[in-house]
């Protein structure tokens, strides 16, 4: 189900890739999206990834014989858990997880895809059924052992996740990497705090700075002056399209959540 999945189990590459998508930072035809799938398509004969909350029927398109799984968890438990991992009105959570819900299900039953939709409170309670009908779902041939593994695994949330997703001090995105290094960084209990940060290439610090920059949908996204934002310049040796390690560190921050920090890319010439 991906690389880099940490407790939450979302792939890396395509969350960057969902995300990037919903906030309209990358176009459905970028390279980078048919490169990833077709990388995984060599590697694997079944494999899949985990987005929540959003539904990217163009994405779909793109990938080899989808079928969606779509787990369903109560809104009062959602909007409980986002008001401790984003500290964000419960209320406004509770109606945002309707709103997504609704718009979930409604695509869900539209598409032409293979859906399977999951109640996450009774997974919970009969797991051997669930374990079986993902199994009867995916068309894969399980060996009892496997299957028993499956059951074990079955679990609510662990103390990883509560401590992966609990809000930090800092929060952020790296939206966009090409010749530049772009994303946004803030304080969410001091709105007009300035983020110091470093931008590292390979394990070697290329920039150093303050994500100051203003943008109109970080305003309207957190009530704020949406002076959050950076775009880095690479220097032209970098843009050699092979892969390079990109690491962000917040001065003075060891507990920072920006995407788990890292990520390989390609960096080549526009």
């Amino acid at each position: 189900m991906g690389d880099r999945l940490g407790s939450t189990y979302q792939d890396y590459y395509f969350s960057q890739i969902s995300r990037s998508l919903f906030h309209k930072k990358i176009s459905i035809e970028d390279p980078r999206i048919l490169n990833f799938i077709r990388k995984r398509n060599q590697k694997y004969r079944t494999w899949g990834w985990k987005f929540p909350s959003h539904v990217f029927g163009a994405l779909y398109e793109k990938v080899r014989n989808p079928h969606i799984i779509a787990v369903f968890r109560d809104p009062v438990a959602i909007a409980t858990r986002e008001s401790v991992s984003e500290m964000v009105n419960t209320n406004r959570s509770f109606l945002r997880s309707m709103e997504q819900m609704s718009n979930i299900s409604q695509y869900l039953l539209s598409c032409s895809y293979p859906c399977m939709f999951i109640s996450y409170e009774r997974a919970l309670e009969q797991k051997a059924e669930l374990v079986d009908a993902l199994v009867a779902f995916s068309g894969e041939s399980v060996p009892p052992q496997a299957r028993l593994a499956a059951i074990d695994r079955a679990q609510p949330g662990s103390a990883a996740y509560i401590r992966e997703t609990r809000a930090r001090n800092v929060e952020g995105v790296i939206d966009r990497v090409d010749v530049e290094i772009a994303g946004w960084l803030r304080y969410p209990r001091q709105p007009n705090r300035r983020v110091s940060f470093a931008i590292y290439v390979d394990g070697r610090e290329v920039y150093r700075g303050v994500a100051n920059t203003f943008r109109k949908d970080l305003k309207e996204a957190f009530g704020t002056d949406g002076c959050h934002s950076f775009a880095v310049a690479l220097d032209e040796h970098l843009l050699d399209g092979m892969e390079h390690m990109i690491e962000l560190k917040i001065d003075g921050e060891a507990d920072v959540r920006v995407l788990q920090n890292s990520v390989e890319w390609v960096l080549s010439r526009r």
